[in-house]
C-alpha cells in the first residue's frame, strides 16, 4: 500500500493517506462463486467514506458478465477499488516476486483512479488506461498516462 501511495502523486498530483481496513460487506459475497461483487463494493465504500477512496483488497472480485476483475470504478465518481489477489504472480504458481506484485498493484491502482478522474479505456496498449482482461494485459502496460490521456487530463 505504501508503494501505490506513493506512485499517485506523480502521476495524479495526489497525496493519499492510508486507512485502517474495514470488513467487507458479506452481501457482496458470492458463495457460489467465492468472489466479491466489486459493484457492490463500490457502492460499500461510497455509503461509508467521504472523499476520493481507492479501496485495496486480497479477496477475488468480478462484475455482472465477467469471471473477474483486477479493479472497478466510477467514472467521473469518488471511489474506486482494486483487487490484488489474481496481481500476486504466485495466484498463477509463479515464484514470488514482489517487485513484480508491486508494480501491478500500482498500475491498476493509477488505472482505476484515472476513471474517477474521467479518463476511459485508452486504445493504446502500454498506456496504464488500456484495459486488462489477462494478466499479460497488466503486464505489457506501464504505469504511464499516454500522451493522449495526459491531455484530456489536463496534465
Amino acid at each position: 500500500m505504501e508503494r501505490i501511495r506513493e506512485e499517485l502523486k506523480p502521476t495524479y498530483h495526489m497525496i493519499a493517506t492510508i486507512t485502517p481496513a474495514v470488513q467487507l460487506p458479506k452481501s457482496a459475497f458470492n458463495r457460489l462463486r467465492g468472489q466479491y461483487r466489486s459493484d457492490l463494493l463500490l457502492d460499500f465504500l461510497e455509503k461509508n467514506h467521504e472523499g476520493r477512496i481507492l479501496g485495496i483488497t486480497a479477496e477475488d472480485m468480478y462484475a455482472d458478465k465477467l469471471n473477474f476483475v483486477f479493479g472497478q470504478a466510477k467514472i467521473n465518481g469518488r471511489v474506486s477499488i482494486i483487487s490484488i489477489c489474481r496481481l500476486n504472480p504466485e495466484f498463477y504458481r509463479q515464484p514470488k516476486n514482489d517487485e513484480l506484485f508491486q508494480e501491478r498493484a500500482v498500475k491498476e491502482a493509477i488505472h482505476e483512479l484515472g476513471h474517477c478522474l474521467g479518463l476511459g479505456h485508452c486504445a493504446k496498449k502500454t498506456c496504464v488506461m488500456s484495459f486488462s482482461n489477462t494478466i499479460a494485459d497488466v503486464d505489457r502496460k506501464t504505469k504511464g498516462l499516454c500522451e493522449m490521456c495526459q491531455v484530456q487530463l489536463g496534465v
